[in-house]
């Protein structure tokens, strides 16, 4: 009695192969699915396996392989077919898989993002495993190369508190010797304990990703500020015209508290004076906001951009104060800065 095996599933079929040409690294795994179910569904000769191949591919990938003279050609077999086609995609073959350049472009994306949470950290820390091992093991990256090429993925400030870090951990480590890719790994880890990606990060995904809807860009919201803060400042004026002292008045971008207390013991005025007098939340720059409760500084703490020193001052993860100015950037709010230095 004849063995009954599965037939092979029909173009266009929900179980049926698929390869798409814009990712060729899954070409090699197309072959190897299709190779099980030759042997599953009982396809041994080299005319039909070839014929099942061109049969899934996409129209114009089909064209393109039914045209090799490895596929007309009967003394030629299934074999030789499958090398021509991997020769028409050089990032398939298993000798081409990752190139040096591809690995200086995932450290220049993760570079000019600050890793703010130890999820981040740990995607870039994948990817780069992925692509340095195969190139160590194929000779084409040495380990001193590898450790070097991930710590310039790692941008300030997280580079230095890795670098402190390292530093307490192998205070014998000869500073000319780069430390391993491991070593470096958890010792960033280690800084990174406990941060974990805010609902609107996990959907931001990993840099120059696409898709962001309903992610709310400071660089989109910023004309508004601007405009929020040009209001507020004529507004100011014109309550000095009426007689109405304002001790912002003439400087629409100014950050301090003012120069005299007029309201007790508190750091900040009341809500409803703020808004009386033309004040705005430093920090985000909305008129019905305070620095002390503002939503924006606890999410930002939270990623780790800034937090609260022994004065109760929001400051940047080194220490130091936001800055007022930064070159050649116009940010108005205090928020807006602090995106721009983890970025620079």
């Amino acid at each position: 009695m004849a063995e009954n095996r599965p037939p092979m599933p029909a173009r266009g079929h929900t179980t049926a192969l698929t390869f798409d040409p814009s990712q060729p690294r899954t070409l090699r795994r197309f072959f190897q699915d299709i190779e099980t179910l030759f042997e599953r569904s009982g396809v041994e000769t080299d005319p039909a396996r070839k014929s099942w191949v061109v049969r899934y591919l996409p129209i114009d990938v089909s064209d393109l392989c039914e045209s090799l003279p490895e596929y007309a050609n009967e003394d030629k077999t299934y074999e030789d077919f499958k090398k021509a086609v991997i020769t028409l995609y050089p990032c398939a073959g298993e000798d081409r898989k990752f190139a040096v350049a591809d690995v200086e472009n995932l450290v220049a994306k993760r570079a000019a993002v600050p890793i703010a949470n130890i999820s981040e950290l740990a995607a870039y820390y994948r990817d780069f495993f992925s692509m340095t091992s195969y190139l160590m093991k194929h000779n084409r990256l040495s380990e001193s190369e590898q450790s070097r090429l991930f710590v310039r993925g790692i941008a300030p400030p997280l580079r230095d508190q890795v670098s402190q870090r390292l530093q307490l951990k192998l205070p014998d480590h000869y500073p000319d010797d780069p430390y391993k890719l491991e070593e470096i790994y958890d010792a960033a880890k280690f800084v990174l304990h406990g941060t974990q990606p805010t609902a609107a990060e996990a959907g931001r995904g990993a840099p120059g990703s696409e898709g962001r809807e309903g992610i709310v860009k400071v660089e989109e919201i910023a004309p508004l500020l601007h405009f929020l803060a040009q209001s507020v400042g004529e507004g100011s004026a014109n309550a000095n015209a009426s007689g109405n002292t304002n001790p912002f008045a003439g400087n629409r971008y100014h950050a301090g508290a003012p120069s005299v207390n007029r309201y007790g013991g508190g750091a900040y005025p009341p809500q409803d004076a703020r808004l009386q007098n033309g004040y705005f939340c430093h920090y985000c720059g909305g008129p019905n906001c305070q620095l002390r409760t503002c939503p924006f500084i606890e999410e930002d703490m939270r990623a780790g951009r800034v937090f609260r020193n022994q004065e109760d001052r929001v400051v940047l993860p080194n220490g130091n104060f936001v800055p007022r100015h930064l070159p050649g950037y116009e940010g108005v709010t205090m928020h807006n800065r602090v995106y721009e230095w983890h970025r620079r």
